[in-house]
């Protein structure tokens, strides 16, 4: 049964992404020789994932190694960088806030279980009571999202622009974006009113 919750699960293979040059690249004839049978004989799963993409640059050929496409990289984006989905002011949520409307129901066996989101403490005691897969900011993750991010953009340089915040207007590239993560995760520590 496929589960219809807009998690930060769905963003995760944002961050296998590696971006290697081509001098790099050059000495691993075996991870070579290994890429180029998987480009061959797996054009299905190819076609798929950004898998050694080339790009020229002033030093040489630089080549992506990341899961998603540029076009899934921008649809993900596009909800993680919507603050009524997972943009929150202190960092990327756990939970889409589209949860807390229209909580995600499953019934299994004539119970009913619920995924709401909870941006604090659980109103249930099931799981241990709070959780950060319930909403809240998850740190160590997010952090992990604007390493990727700046990974991105090594390679995508300020040739890939989003939105951010989505509904803005305002178009950064990835560096931009990880630095207004990254900028949204400190007000976690700093004094407000």
């Amino acid at each position: 049964t496929p589960l219809r919750v807009r998690s930060l699960v769905g963003a995760m293979p944002l961050i296998a992404v590696e971006v290697l040059e081509e001098s790099t690249f050059a000495g691993l004839q075996g991870f070579k020789k290994r890429l180029n049978w998987f480009l061959s004989n797996r054009q299905d799963l190819a076609a798929q994932i950004a898998c050694m993409h080339p790009k020229e640059t002033e030093r040489g050929v630089r080549r992506l190694l990341a899961i998603p496409s540029r076009e899934r990289l921008e649809r993900v984006l596009g909800y993680l960088l919507d603050e009524t989905e997972f943009l929150s002011a202190n960092g990327i949520r756990s939970v889409s806030r589209v949860h807390r409307d229209l909580p995600y129901q499953l019934e299994v066996e004539g119970t009913v279980h619920r995924v709401d989101y909870d941006p604090g403490e659980s109103r249930s005691g099931l799981f241990g009571g709070n959780s950060n897969w319930r909403g809240p900011v998850w740190f160590p993750l997010n952090y992990l999202l604007l390493e990727a991010l700046e990974r991105f953009h090594h390679f995508y340089g300020s040739d890939l622009k989003v939105e951010c915040p989505v509904g803005s207007g305002r178009m950064l590239d990835l560096s931009g974006v990880a630095r207004e993560l990254g900028t949204r995760l400190a007000g976690i520590f700093l004094a407000d009113r």
